[in-house]
């Protein structure tokens, strides 16, 4: 290989992958209309996994440094600097107190079960590939049949395409459609940094779509729109649901428009007050296309989602991700397939969501002790904090907050264009056991807003506080 690329030993191994990359480009090694030496190639090199590098380039493909030509390669888009914020080669220390939101609890991944489901998936490895571009068969069967119990998803086998996570859904998603002339989306505001980047990347126009406490404001789309990304079992991140008339209103617009709703259910097995309600592609599988993945039941770095898609769009989206990605790792699918198969992964939800009902209930009581109150529905893996009287630690320019061993994220973080009032997004899962109740602690402390001593008067300005903290779980 004439390109010489070596990875940081400081950085996980996708991270280092991606950075030798970006490396080579700005130092001209990889020029402009290069093509980049096939995932194979790379993997032998850096000494890694072939799925580590194709999780690698899907993720540089979506930001736009690379571009995927079908049957030709991948190649240099645009100079690394060139739209794209710098990314720090050294990752600063972990926190010691870690609320940041979008993560599962630390140390839950259930690791023996899934060794266990490895070793059976070895075991059984079918002698010939289980892979038309879809993803694996028998995994495909599997969320079939899961997404159904779980979900309510309206799905056979073959709707459904497996992907590297949701960010390589969208991309092959929007590279599909752009290919089918669609190129208006309308995307959430607030959502996930990012949501908008494969879209723009393969020259989408992207409309921000304001949200309320009912959910995504469907009044605003409108004909010229092809594509609408909701967020409408829980959120992100709010924290509300899209309300049954939005819901509905939601289709309408589909079906008026000839356009598609893209459904990014990324935590919707936990409610907690109630059953889950069902998909939004329910209403209508040939205008919803349901995207999820592994990152929120199981880990963030486990990098396998999936989408459930119209029947025409099934051939298109699969050509798009074999040209982007190349597929994802077999093993890896069939040991998920395993792991769904045998029940473990739905009883590991049951486990997580007793656990998330718990801290979300604690954070409620803490909060509301000292006369704040969280929005939204009792669901998911995080929650906004409002914010009053200018009380609160500062955001840097990215929206992170840190204070002391603290770190979580403040609201600005994850709106584009459309303004809040100030608040901060709490990761309640991300913590371990041992560590939420002292990051709760410190979370409150930080915003000003730690409980007073019985008897005590309130600071003038500040409101009467509502009974004592609850007690420490096992107090």
């Amino acid at each position: 290989m004439d390109t010489v690329l070596t990875l940081d030993p400081a950085l996980p191994k996708r991270r280092g992958v991606e950075e030798a990359i970006r490396r080579a480009v700005e130092t001209g090694s990889l020029a402009v209309g290069a093509r980049l030496p096939s995932a194979r190639d790379l993997a032998e090199d850096l000494g890694v996994a072939r799925g580590t590098v194709v999780s690698a380039v899907d993720d540089l493909v979506a930001e736009g440094l690379l571009e995927a030509r079908p049957r030709s390669g991948v190649f240099v888009a645009r100079e690394a600097g060139a739209g794209v914020v710098p990314v720090p080669t050294v990752p600063a220390p972990p926190p010691r107190l870690d609320l940041r939101p979008g993560r599962p609890e630390s140390g839950s991944f259930p690791a023996t079960r899934w060794a266990a489901a490895m070793r059976r998936a070895v075991a059984g490895l079918p002698a010939e590939p289980d892979d038309d571009g879809a993803g694996s068969a028998r995994l495909r069967s599997e969320l079939a049949a899961y997404l159904a119990r779980a979900r309510g998803v309206q799905a056979a086998p073959d709707s459904i395409v497996v992907t590297s996570g949701y960010r390589s859904a969208v991309a092959v998603l929007a590279m599909s459609l752009r290919k089918r002339g669609a190129g208006h989306v309308a995307i959430e505001d607030p959502a996930l940094p990012g949501s908008d980047t494969a879209w723009r990347a393969l020259g989408w126009r992207v409309t921000d779509l304001p949200v309320d406490a009912r959910g995504a404001r469907t009044d605003a789309l409108d004909l010229t729109m092809d594509v609408a990304v909701l967020t409408p079992a829980h959120q992100f991140p709010l924290g509300g649901a899209l309300d049954a008339q939005r819901r509905r209103d939601a289709v309408q617009w589909a079906r008026r428009a000839s356009g598609l709703i893209v459904e990014d259910d990324y935590d919707g097995e936990f409610r907690f007050d109630r059953r889950p309600v069902a998909a939004l592609q329910r209403a209508d599988p040939e205008r919803v296309v349901y995207v999820g993945s592994a990152s929120k039941t199981l880990d963030t770095r486990l990098r396998l989602g999936w989408l459930v898609v119209p029947h025409e769009l099934v051939a298109p989206v699969r050509h798009a991700t074999l040209a982007l990605t190349g597929g994802v790792p077999l093993l890896d699918q069939l040991a998920l397939a395993e792991l769904i198969g045998s029940g473990d992964i739905e009883r590991h939800i049951r486990r997580q969501r007793r656990e998330y009902a718990r801290r979300r209930e604690y954070l409620q009581d803490a909060a509301a002790a000292v006369g704040l109150a969280l929005p939204g529905i009792p669901a998911g893996l995080q929650a906004v904090i409002p914010l009053r009287d200018g009380l609160g630690p500062t955001a840097d320019q990215d929206g992170v907050v840190r204070a002391g061993g603290l770190v979580t994220h403040a609201l600005q973080r994850y709106t584009r264009s459309l303004t809040r009032p100030p608040a901060l997004v709490v990761g309640f899962s991300t913590p371990s056991r041992a560590a939420f109740e002292p990051a709760i602690d410190a979370l409150l402390g930080a915003i000003g807003a730690a409980p007073l001593p019985h008897g005590e008067t309130p600071p003038a300005g500040r409101p009467v506080t509502a009974p004592p903290r609850p007690p420490r779980a096992g107090s």
